[in-house]
């Protein structure tokens, strides 16, 4: 069973840095955010060779002190993070915060170049100028703030994301062609990793020694995020399309707040519903809140104001309960069944099954087949 688990990992591990070359050096796929997930499979895959492979020594170099290979772990949570926030446009908020956290990666990873230039220069390592027991405590307390580091991302990632799910609610109909699930995933995928990660640190800390199960297990995830990372590669293409990026859309448009508090005249309120009442604008299956906006000559800033504060829902959800309404219509005209329920949705204006099902649950608590 062990030997199947290295294998696995191993095999990932290649899949993994194949993929990192891909993202970062192809010309097609060459997006920035496709750049930083690159690094940070690669990041990944030579943290895992330095902990697994067995080589005391290389041309009589030790391998095995601190330091003595670059330590990467400080590059995990930045390199993540700055990957999700590129994805929701949120990067420019957090610029020192990166800044600062690349620095102190890069500086821990310079330390090993220091380790290697003293051998070459004066015959001595760091080992030998500042002890063992002073290596120990540094070495462990940056394993500590990497760890601490890496919670705290995964708390600003998970934040962010859903901040930019409700931004989107206020201007998209079809949330399913924002392909957000995904990210979704890729940021759940590291909860296990971290969650190991943090039993041995834990383990240490209470006086293990050696590496145990916990670490094979914690790279046996990684496998698996990397099989996960490959395969949502080749299944959205807004992951690995660096044409353009469907999460960025909306940084060009200035941002539609829904928590506008100013009051909105009821006559344009009504306005505003009757347009699209009349004009059928929720047919339109690529209808967002700007293209809505210029079609009836009123901004999209009062627009979401007055469904937020007089209708009580978003955008999305209001054109699609529009759209439900439109299905329920054409199913009762449909006597002979003659129509799919995907078609039904189609000429209502969904244009994805999901967003079509979900508008239905939410709406009225049962799927399109129920009114069949």
């Amino acid at each position: 069973m062990e030997s199947f688990i290295t294998i696995v990992i191993w095999a990932a591990l290649i899949q993994g840095l194949l993929l990192g070359v891909i993202f970062i050096a192809s010309k097609k796929y060459g997006s920035f955010a496709n750049k930083l997930l690159g690094f940070f499979l690669l990041s990944f895959v030579f943290g895992a060779l330095t902990d697994l492979l067995s080589m005391r020594e290389l041309w009589g170099y030790s391998l095995e002190g601190y330091f003595t290979l670059p330590e990467v772990k400080l590059l995990f949570p930045v390199l993540f993070l700055h990957f999700v926030l590129e994805k929701v446009g949120k990067s420019s908020s957090y610029a020192l915060y990166l800044k600062i956290h690349y620095f102190l990666a890069f500086s821990i990873i310079g330390i090993t170049l220091i380790n290697i230039l003293l051998l070459l220069f004066s015959g001595n390592s760091l080992l030998d100028l500042l002890g063992w027991e002073f290596l120990d405590h540094f070495f462990m307390a940056q394993q500590y703030y990497a760890f601490i580091l890496t919670v705290t991302v995964f708390a600003i990632a998970i934040r962010e994301t859903l901040n930019y799910r409700n931004l989107i609610r206020n201007e998209y109909t079809d949330m399913a062609l924002l392909n957000i699930n995904w990210l979704w995933q890729c940021i759940f995928a590291i909860a296990p990793i971290i969650l190991l990660w943090g039993a041995e640190l834990l383990r240490i800390i209470l006086g293990g020694t050696g590496q145990s199960d916990l670490t094979i297990l914690a790279y046996l995830f990684i496998a698996i995020f990397n099989y996960f990372v490959s395969y949502k590669a080749f299944t959205q293409q807004t992951l690995f399309d660096g044409s353009g990026d469907t999460f960025n859309t909306l940084k060009d448009n200035a941002p539609t707040s829904h928590k506008v508090s100013t009051a909105i005249d009821p006559e344009i309120c009504g306005k505003i519903k009757s347009k699209m009442e009349t004009n059928e604008y929720y047919l339109d299956q690529d209808l967002t809140l700007h293209s809505f906006a210029k079609e009836i000559q009123i901004s999209a800033r009062t627009i979401s104001s007055c469904i937020n504060q007089n209708l009580g829902m978003n955008f999305n959800e209001w054109v699609n309960n529009h759209r439900v309404d439109k299905c329920l219509v054409i199913i009762e005209a449909d006597t002979k069944n003659q129509l799919s329920i995907e078609g039904i949705g189609f000429d209502a204006g969904f244009k994805s099954r999901s967003a079509m099902y979900e508008a239905f649950k939410k709406k009225l608590g049962h799927s399109p087949g129920h009114f069949r």
